[in-house]
């Protein structure tokens, strides 16, 4: 518990530094895995933490990735699978990072995943089909990697 407190305090004291927030998004990562790590970020404000921390360090494709990972293993709740709201700016902030990485298969394919388990929640479906990049970030994810992301992008879009 107190793991998440300190990760997310030393996020905001070093705010400047990459390296040390992509430390921070990977340890973040392995504690969303498990139903306790979820509630405990939950709980800290990582749903708005995380999208905040992808703008502020937009041009890190380490970051962007593992946000997108993040955001979409917290979103779900592991007992009964069923996928929590997150706000519009999270959202925005996984389908910018498609845009800023035009040839990253990692950011692409941790943003297309991520998009598609979010859209399992209509309130998140609703703020994806509202997002006035959606349609050009993913006309781009599956332009420049249709073997990777195809799959996900088509059930994404059945979703909405």
């Amino acid at each position: 518990a107190g793991g998440c407190d300190a990760i997310l305090n030393a996020m905001s004291v070093y705010a400047e530094e990459d390296n040390l927030w992509v430390m921070a998004f990977c340890s973040l990562k392995e504690l969303s895995f498990s139903n306790f790590g979820k509630t405990k970020m939950r709980s800290c404000g990582a749903l708005s933490l995380v999208p905040d921390a992808m703008r502020k360090h937009e041009r890190n494709p380490v970051i962007q990735s593992e946000g997108c990972v993040i955001l979409g293993n917290i979103a779900v709740n592991n007992e009964d699978d069923s996928v929590v709201s997150i706000s519009e700016g999270g959202i925005g902030a996984i389908i910018q990072t498609i845009i800023n990485h035009p040839d990253s298969l990692e950011v692409h394919d941790a943003a297309c995943f991520t998009l598609m388990t979010l859209a399992s929640s209509a309130e998140n479906a609703a703020l994806i089909r509202k997002n006035d990049k959606m349609k050009d970030a993913l006309d781009l994810a599956f332009e420049k990697h249709p073997q990777n992301v195809g799959k996900n992008i088509f059930t994404l879009m059945l979703a909405l």
